[in-house]
Order: structure tokens, then C-alpha cells, then sequence
């Protein structure tokens, strides 16, 4: 199963887009974990209440984990749209999608047996976001395009 990464168009004012901070192990495997880890590591003077607050983060670390996984399956068109609030107009796939690092989105699509998938990832300081749908067996997506915190995708 092999992606294939689609050219996004940003249009917007990309004067006011940030930059991803230089923080190591950011990326697509990074989690909210890590982060907080990091960020509690550089906190040397609460140890007894980064021993407590740790103890917590394990206890539900797993619900957390298995909930990721099943948000993550690969869904219909149909529920992906009513899940994140996007709408399919025409031939156009319409999804909100804030982001302070739109250059940073990347869309996928693959053939996988008889199902078409797209993939779109938008990384964020703290993990963001990674949602995979099916579309129909005929259809591809030919491009797309960020504006105004919307992503557009473009169905054939």
C-alpha cells in the first residue's frame, strides 16, 4: 500500500503562519505524552508532584492509547464528514480545519484493493491531527487547497 502525497495550494496570509518549533521527537509519532513528559522534565523542584501526576498518566494512558487507535480507522466519506463537521459540495470535500501551520497539512491518497483512501495529516506542537477516509471506487481526489481554516479537497 503505497501514498501518494497531493500539492496543496495555502491561501492565506502566510506572513502571520508560525513555525513549528525545533522540538525533539516532533512529528507524526510524537504524543501528547512525550510533550507533557518533556515539558515536566525541565520541572526539578515538583518531584513528589511529578511522581503523583506520572502515576495518574499511566493509569489512563491505555484508554487514551485505544481510543487514538479506533478515532484513526479508516471510515466512510459519509461518517468522516459528520464526525469532523465537513460537508461534500458537489465534487468537493469541505473540511474545517484550524491550523497555525497550514504549509505543514499533507493529504494521501492510495489504492488499497477496490478502496480508495486519503489521508490527511495536520501536525500541531502537541501531536495534531490524522484522520483517514475511504471515497468511492471511481472517484480520486485531483487536489486541493487550505484557505481561511478550511481544507478543500477536490474529487474526479
Amino acid at each position: 500500500m503505497e501514498w501518494m502525497r497531493l500539492e496543496l495550494s495555502i491561501e492565506d496570509d502566510l506572513n502571520k503562519q508560525k513555525s513549528i518549533p525545533n522540538v525533539s521527537n516532533i512529528g507524526l509519532d510524537v504524543t501528547a505524552e512525550i510533550m507533557h513528559n518533556s515539558f515536566l522534565s525541565t520541572l526539578p523542584h515538583l518531584d513528589e508532584v511529578k511522581t503523583s501526576h506520572m502515576t495518574m498518566m499511566s493509569e489512563i494512558s491505555d484508554t487514551i492509547e485505544s481510543d487514538k487507535i479506533s478515532s484513526r480507522e479508516n471510515r466512510s466519506l459519509d461518517l468522516f464528514l459528520s464526525d469532523i463537521g465537513g460537508i461534500l459540495d458537489d465534487s468537493n470535500i469541505k473540511v474545517p480545519l484550524v491550523t497555525e501551520f497550514p504549509k505543514e497539512i499533507i493529504v494521501e491518497t492510495c489504492k488499497n484493493g477496490n478502496r480508495n483512501l486519503v489521508r490527511i495529516l495536520s501536525p500541531e506542537i502537541f501531536g495534531g491531527m490524522v484522520e483517514t477516509f475511504e471515497i468511492g471506487k471511481n472517484q480520486k481526489v485531483s487536489g486541493g487547497k487550505w484557505a481561511n481554516n478550511l481544507l478543500e479537497l477536490y474529487l474526479e
